[in-house]
């Protein structure tokens, strides 16, 4: 009965969701007959042609009393035993467990492998090998859960909390955060790619990207850093996205929202990736989230040297963020189909900076199946997406806004697309599923 649960994917799993059942078979079945009783008496004994009849006086019976005294108590321990075997199992691990470390940062989770390699938001273990987490926070509570694993424990600041598990079958799964951390509480996932002992040996001794970054210049692998996490939002050829251009900022002034003016040298660069609202530009909303811990120390260090050199990268094609035409040849807008031209549109009119395409919640909702779902904005009314709905969007972005977001993130953008435009991009968005 209710058999809904994830699949199962480590030793513990199958002995849990046992455990699981019973329990549950046995809620049912006790709800059932108590209430079912309840029921049938308060039918049979009901009052009857308007006349109070008299309750016979029945005595106690201790027979009964022993009974249902006894048999709950014995259903507990049956399933106390048990339950107190396989949490005794999950708290106690092997001597011989793949150790890795887990830090928790508001949003995202770090991970360190015995040999040094670190990665975020992404592990990789192999099949039939115990692993151990080792867990802390560097802010505030968290919790670590994998649900085919059926592992989770509280990351704690201050403190080491660990889970262990053993993979018994390969494949990609979630992990989640499932303690309130903050705004972006839902978005702290982790992926985690349980292989097999071949190639998680091919894995974890690949060290092709640090080969690749001792050989050229920390303003290159800063670039390779840009690429990777800052295109979105901030360019390097002075054009407008949704964060400063990048181009001639360093070691120039730059004044802030609070009429103050600092020089962008490389201490304002690193608490600026650090630490984004603490000095916010001029005519720039606060949304940029901290790369604390998403970023190490030496990448934060490569990504200033790239900032301090950028005018020297002004030639070279920064990595297209996802779904961008970049490296493809142009095409002749008259040969292209409305649906292309829309894309075009997207990539192209700051679109790809605040809406993904993929679900994810950046700036703004993602347009990923936002044509023809219903709307609910911030004052509890809702609306259809359809042609009319992102017209007015597009003009007055602010007179609806998304219940989630922040009204005043969008500028109006009717003076930066023609009509063409909009029509285009209207028959793109139908088509992102």
């Amino acid at each position: 009965m209710f058999r809904f649960l994830p699949e199962q994917a480590s030793e513990f799993a199958p002995k849990i969701d046992n455990l699981h059942h019973l329990i549950t078979d046995l809620s049912v079945f006790f709800t059932v007959l108590i209430f079912g009783a309840a029921v049938y008496f308060a039918i049979r004994y009901r009052r009857r042609d308007g006349v109070d009849h008299e309750t016979p006086r029945i005595e106690g019976d201790h027979r009964l009393e022993i009974l249902w005294t006894a048999i709950p108590t014995i259903i507990c321990i049956f399933i106390a035993v048990p339950g107190v075997q396989i949490y005794h199992e999950m708290r106690n691990p092997p001597t011989n467990t793949l150790d890795i470390g887990v830090t928790g940062y508001q949003w995202a989770w770090k991970f360190e492998y015995p040999n040094g390699k670190t990665t975020v938001d992404e592990f990789t273990v192999p099949v039939n090998q115990p692993v151990r987490l080792i867990m802390r926070s560097t802010d505030v509570l968290h919790s670590f859960f994998i649900p085919v694993m059926r592992v989770k424990a509280d990351v704690i600041p201050n403190r080491y909390t660990q889970i262990w598990f053993k993979p018994v079958k390969t494949g990609t799964f979630h992990s989640f955060c499932t303690e309130y951390c903050g705004k972006d509480h839902s978005a702290m996932l982790a992926k985690l790619n349980v292989v097999s002992e071949g190639e998680y040996e091919r894995w974890i001794n690949d060290w092709s990207a640090d080969i690749k970054k001792s050989k050229i210049s920390p303003a290159q692998v800063g670039f390779d850093v840009y690429n990777k996490n800052c295109t979105a939002c901030h360019s390097i050829d002075g054009s407008p996205r949704v964060g400063p251009s990048l181009k001639g900022v360093f070691g120039h002034e730059v004044e802030l929202v609070d009429g103050s003016k600092v020089i962008a040298d490389e201490n304002y660069i690193e608490e600026s990736i650090r630490n984004p609202n603490a000095k916010v530009v001029k005519g720039f909303a606060p949304l940029m989230n901290s790369f604390q811990g998403l970023l190490s120390d030496e990448d934060i260090g490569y990504l200033v040297s790239f900032i301090r050199e950028v005018d020297k990268f002004q030639t070279q094609s920064a990595t297209p963020v996802a779904g961008s035409p970049a490296a493809q040849p142009a095409k002749d807008p008259a040969s292209m189909t409305a649906e292309e031209r829309g894309q075009t549109v997207y990539q192209t009119k700051l679109c790809i900076g605040c809406h993904s395409l993929d679900g994810s919640k950046v700036v703004g909702p993602s347009f990923k199946g936002l044509y023809g779902r219903t709307s609910k904005f911030a004052d509890g009314s809702s609306a259809k997406v359809d042609d009319d709905y992102i017209k007015r969007s597009i003009a007055e972005p602010n007179a609806q806004v998304v219940e989630g977001f922040a009204p005043g993130m969008m500028p109006a953008m009717g003076s930066q697309l023609s009509s063409s435009d909009v029509e285009d991009l209207i028959a793109y968005l139908k088509t992102v599923k």
